[in-house]
């Protein structure tokens, strides 16, 4: 054999094996990734879950006498101690409630939004967010639907407080923006400015069942999101502008959004920051088999509609190569049928509770306490059962977990 051909038969035999080495890579990384896959099934989807001998108490934050209309959020007024904001979701109305020397409760009018709120079964005044200067700036903003024309939108708007912050100035809205909808139902519901101030929402996939559109999967919709969005810095003709850690905002798309945060969310109906480490927990309500928590990460695909939880559930929109990101924490239907995300708590560090995650079922009242580490669940109860349909959750300047039952009465919840 010539040397030329010794050559030629070397490289082809050093390619050859580069080739059987690359598909053996291809191989070993895929069942890694699905080994990775199967074992956090194993570990953060439950069908049972242990009963706590010890439940949860529940004692009422207000007397019978304020009741409200379907409450779906509750806070207290940045800087106070014994002052609190409820929205009512189909009376599009806001109040206030604050304690009198006596102990007793009043409830007055914080902001009646009834004229632009949409009144439906999912449809209404979803969330407030007070701006983290509020108590120097006043700036409040709110997330509602609303129709016009006969075409169903969710908005943000920014409203200005009285000079006392006791209640709306009754200046007209700043709408930031207008997300059309497709349909009456998976609005998403939560606003709520993060740690690093930047103004966060949730967008559900916008209906109707099984996202037949594939807006979750859609970098160029808003719909089946998180969302990220600076309210202080408007900027190219809007009244916000874009963070520029925003992991699409160097797209050279133009129809990419880059108000996204991340994707793959089917009805993210509530979420909340961890306080110490920040983690973006995220409830997000299944289509018929699973419902499930998430931690949301910057960038992330959290897989609807291509997955339900770990379950495949349709390859129409699936792009080639994507990555997902899979919940800390999953149950099967037969425990509850639409899962209300709640806080971790960090209130008392003597408390059992301290670093877990709250959250419950809104049918079947079951209350779960979480704890997870880096992405696993690694405990998981039953703590009890709410005393009411919960709509949402609630936390205290000082770390005290509320419920906001959906039957008209709030609850604190006793984690000591």
């Amino acid at each position: 054999m010539s040397t030329s051909g010794f050559i030629c038969f070397s490289a082809f035999r050093s390619l050859l094996v580069s080739v059987i080495l690359f598909r053996l890579l291809l191989i070993i990384t895929a069942d890694n990734a699905k080994n990775s896959v199967d074992d956090l099934k194993d570990t953060n989807f439950f069908t049972q879950i242990e009963v706590s001998s010890t439940p949860l108490r529940f004692s009422r934050l207000f007397p019978d006498s304020l009741r409200f209309d379907k409450p779906v959020w509750m806070s207290q007024l940045p800087n106070t101690r014994d002052q609190f904001v409820v929205l009512e979701h189909r009376t599009g109305k806001a109040f206030r409630l604050f304690l009198n020397p006596d102990g007793t409760y009043n409830k007055e009018s914080f902001g009646d939004y009834s004229d632009s709120v949409s009144d439906g079964p999912w449809e209404g005044l979803m969330c407030l967010a007070f701006h983290p200067e509020f108590t120097r700036n006043r700036r409040y903003f709110l997330k509602h639907e609303t129709i016009r024309k006969g075409q169903r939108w969710t908005v943000l708007v920014e409203r200005l407080a009285h000079a006392d912050r006791s209640c709306d100035s009754g200046k007209p809205s700043k709408e930031l923006l207008a997300i059309k909808q497709p349909a009456d139902n998976h609005n998403g519901g939560t606003l709520m400015f993060g740690l690093d101030n930047y103004l966060y929402f949730a967008m559900g996939d916008g209906g109707p069942q099984e996202d037949p559109s594939g807006y979750a999967q859609s970098l160029s919709s808003l719909l089946g999101k998180m969302c990220r969005i600076d309210v202080d810095h408007p900027s190219n003709g809007r009244r916000y502008g874009i963070p520029q850690d925003n992991p699409l905002v160097d797209s050279v798309d133009h129809e990419v959004r880059e108000e996204i945060w991340a994707t793959g969310l089917r009805e993210p109906w509530r979420f909340s920051f961890d306080r110490v480490t920040g983690d973006l927990w995220v409830g997000d309500v299944g289509q018929g088999k699973y419902e499930e928590a998430v931690i949301v990460k910057k960038g992330e695909n959290h897989g609807w509609n291509v997955f339900e939880s770990f379950e495949p559930f349709s390859n129409q929109y699936r792009v080639e190569g994507s990555d997902f990101a899979w919940p800390v924490f999953v149950y099967s239907r037969h425990l509850g049928n639409s899962i209300t995300g709640g806080y971790v708590y960090r209130g008392s560090e003597d408390s059992p509770f301290y670093g877990a995650y709250l959250c419950a079922d809104f049918t079947t009242r079951r209350t779960f306490a979480i704890r997870q580490k880096k992405g696993r669940t690694i405990s998981a109860k039953q703590v009890g059962l709410a005393p009411s349909p919960p709509a949402s959750f609630a936390e205290g300047l000082d770390g005290q977990i509320y419920l906001i039952g959906y039957d008209g009465l709030i609850y604190a919840v006793d984690l000591d």
